[in-house]
């Protein structure tokens, strides 16, 4: 909490999108291509704002989620990143837009020191329509009967990884296409 008051941001990044621009101060930083050098730009910013709540003292008690809305665009020149040994897709099929799974399985990092320990990992299934169901259950309340009834909360996985013994077991999704 800022000044004993809690606090919601919701910062949602234009880059690594297209157009791929990124600022002059990093624009040939990755030695790869303009897209490397937007995302390196994005871990800065990302930086930035850790380090702020750091600053702050407020880092032990505030949640920071960091995730995509979906896999690494074409726009990117996937063939060219490969090129530099950078897969974007992690080695698995497909890229923004499409139905496979690069398409789909993006980045999602958690910091809640208080809750959470560093360097943890947890390869249960999470999707960005359960965080409605997650704030909910952090913040101790019911949601609405008929509200977010895809929503799972993940709580139970921050709080104990993968000796959790409950949360979700699939998660549907389509291509750009339908």
């Amino acid at each position: 909490a800022v000044d004993g008051a809690p606090f919601f941001l919701y910062l949602a990044l234009a880059s690594p999108h297209t157009p791929t621009v990124p600022t002059p101060e990093f624009v040939g930083r990755t030695q790869t291509n303009p897209y490397g050098d937007f995302v390196a730009q994005v871990d800065a910013t990302v930086g930035d704002i850790l380090n702020t709540l750091d600053s702050l003292r407020i880092s032990r008690d505030t949640l920071v989620v960091f995730t995509a809305d979906n896999g690494c665009s074409p726009a990117a020149n996937l063939g060219e990143l490969r090129g530099f040994g950078h897969d974007p897709s992690a080695g698995f099929r497909g890229h923004k837009a499409d139905l496979f799974e690069g398409g789909h399985r993006v980045p999602f990092l958690v910091r809640w020191p208080a809750v959470v320990p560093a360097g943890s990992t947890c390869s249960r299934l999470v999707g960005q329509l359960d965080l409605l169901a997650t704030l909910a259950d952090i913040l101790g309340q019911r949601l609405p009967s008929g509200a977010a009834e895809d929503s799972v909360s993940f709580l139970p996985q921050l709080r104990r990884g993968d000796r959790a013994r409950v949360g979700r077991e699939a998660l549907v999704h389509h291509s750009n296409g339908g």
